[in-house]
């Protein structure tokens, strides 16, 4: 296969013509290629052409895959939950393992009986609903009731939370905080 190469025109012939060039190979005595007119063009060889630029086969990640849970068995494997920065997820969530939200959930996040479940609502998370779970960690904002019951609740600096919050205990780094504040007592161990 050839490629044609444009010859600037400033140059001559004459002045290459001491020193061989790979490039001036094959040309006629004036100096232009029958192809064209005025401009000089030398042929030049190309490499061979350039392997496929994807593999026959895509890579494949390995890691280990847990199966999820049959709906009754719970206890053999923790699912987790992402809602990632830019979706909005709108609905009630039964949670069996921790979740982030990093994008907007409408609707209410309830950790499931028999399982203990944090939730972070990270600095792009925004939650209009009630989150209820074992362990709550707000950077982004609430609107609703976050209720942890005995377990705890941490509210960063750059967390706006609006509503109610039930705690056992409670972390307040400087956060925005427009709600109610219930604590929630320990029970007693012969009670």
């Amino acid at each position: 296969m050839k490629s044609h190469r444009y010859q600037q025109p400033d140059r001559h012939l004459e002045q290459d013509m001491g020193t061989p060039d790979m490039n001036d190979q094959g040309l006629p005595e004036n100096g232009y290629s029958d192809d064209y007119a005025n401009p000089t063009t030398l042929e030049v060889d190309v490499g061979r052409s350039m392997p496929p630029s994807q593999a026959a086969t895509l890579p494949t990640l390995h890691t280990e895959v847990q199966a999820l849970p049959a709906m009754g068995d719970h206890d053999s494997a923790t699912a987790r939950s992402l809602v990632a920065e830019g979706m909005h997820f709108v609905g009630n969530a039964l949670l069996r393992g921790p979740c982030s939200v990093a994008g907007l959930v409408e609707g209410n996040l309830t950790q499931a009986d028999g399982v203990v479940v944090s939730v972070v609502v990270t600095e792009t998370g925004h939650v209009k609903g009630d989150i209820t779970a074992q362990k709550i960690s707000v950077m982004g904002r609430t609107e609703g009731v976050l209720d942890s019951g005995q377990g705890e609740v941490a509210l960063h600096d750059t967390a706006s939370v609006h509503g109610l919050v039930r705690y056992g205990r409670i972390q307040v780094n400087g956060a925005d905080l427009n709600a109610t504040l219930e604590r929630v007592s320990p029970q007693k161990a012969g009670v």
